[in-house]
């Protein structure tokens, strides 16, 4: 089988992990051939050297020049490579389809900001209504109707179908959830060591995109404030820099003597030196489809928080420590009950692990089974 995969617009650290996970799933197949297309960047560029003495890989890159090029690069260049190559399957990775091309097409949904309508209300209280037109609306209809005409999706988690629900009609479409997490139990670290008598670590990751609204950053602002007033003994460990933050008007500078500023941090290594002792991993995020940043405290063996939504427990389970999204005080509060109910850390974190074992293990664990069932049907 030949199966065009398209990867275009993915190059963020999130996307090429989880990127590289199908690469290494593809490799276990030798029968089939992968045309693999691309944008031109940094983190694509290290991936096409890392594979590209594999036989049966072929890779087309181009450069990004914005969402109407794709769209004529996808529906009229494809058409084009798929006739010249003999295409059986393209597989979106993108989550984007093509209009005119009647070739089989599986579609990866792994970007839910079009459909969140809690997001869409924050647009709305803020007065961005231009902006949502923008970033949003405009972009929803474009996915909306490559979603109309798709039948086979690939979701990384449940939740994912219902938020899609909310927007267009789902019916008749067939959806494959499927792991793009290793649960293998020695990524799996032992829980840290808690002791809220010393200065509790709070580590926040995001890059340099953390003023849009989907991040939600003023949640985490506001609660470190709080804190600070209750003169709690603590530091911030973030993925930003000092100039990136000092400027913004979602950031605090009154808790600069407390953070620090640790920018885009580029090893494995470093970051896992991170997942200390006493370390608590907090995300603010409106919407995810899988929160890779929250994943991989959880599987480090730090306490985590996140927002009280449909996603949180539906990809790290029941047991996770929530708050209110917005709601004044409600993480300094999930904070503050963590430190002073004196919660058995330990049992909490095994408890995460155990879940988001049990999750990922009920999903499809190889994106081949998913072609296999794609060509079948």
């Amino acid at each position: 089988m030949k199966i065009l995969i398209n990867a275009l617009g993915i190059q963020d650290s999130g996307g090429i992990t989880v990127f590289e996970k199908v690469l290494e799933e593809l490799l276990l197949n030798k029968e089939n051939q992968y045309i693999i297309i691309a944008n031109n960047n940094l983190n694509i560029n290290i991936l096409i050297t890392k594979y590209k003495n594999i036989d049966f890989f072929e890779f087309i890159t181009i450069p990004s020049k914005g969402f109407l090029h794709r769209l004529y690069y996808e529906n009229i260049k494809f058409k084009i490579i798929i006739e010249e190559k003999n295409i059986d399957l393209i597989y979106n990775f993108s989550g984007s389809s093509q209009f005119f091309i009647k070739t089989t097409q599986l579609i990866k949904i792994h970007n839910l900001l079009f459909y969140s309508k809690k997001l869409d209300a924050i647009y709305i209280k803020h007065n961005k209504f231009i902006l949502w037109l923008k970033q949003i609306y405009l972009k929803r209809i474009v996915f909306k109707a490559m979603m109309n005409k798709g039948k086979y999706f690939e979701v990384q988690s449940s939740h994912v179908k219902k938020y899609l629900s909310d927007y267009a009609n789902i019916k008749n479409k067939n959806f494959y959830i499927k792991s793009d997490i290793d649960v293998s139990p020695n990524l799996f670290l032992k829980p840290k060591q808690y002791d809220f008598n010393k200065k509790i670590k709070f580590f926040f990751i995001v890059g340099p995109h953390f003023e849009y609204l989907h991040k939600n950053f003023k949640d985490f602002t506001n609660a470190m404030s709080e804190l600070k007033k209750q003169n709690l003994n603590f530091e911030i460990n973030i993925t930003l820099t000092k100039n990136q933050l000092i400027n913004s008007t979602q950031w605090n500078n009154k808790l600069n003597k407390y953070t620090n500023f640790l920018g885009y941090i580029n090893t494995k290594e470093k970051m896992n030196k991170l997942f200390c002792d006493n370390t608590i991993l907090i995300s603010t995020s409106i919407i995810e489809t899988l929160g890779l940043h929250i994943i991989e405290g959880i599987k480090n063996g730090v306490i985590t928080i996140a927002p009280k939504e449909e996603y949180s427990k539906s990809v790290y389970g029941k047991n996770i420590i929530t708050y209110d999204l917005f709601k004044d005080k409600s993480l300094s509060n999930s904070i503050f009950s963590i430190i002073n109910t004196k919660i058995n850390c330990k049992e909490y974190i095994v408890k995460l692990q155990e879940d988001l074992k049990t999750n990922e293990k009920n999903k499809y664990n190889n994106i081949l089974d998913i072609f296999e069932k794609v060509k079948n049907v």
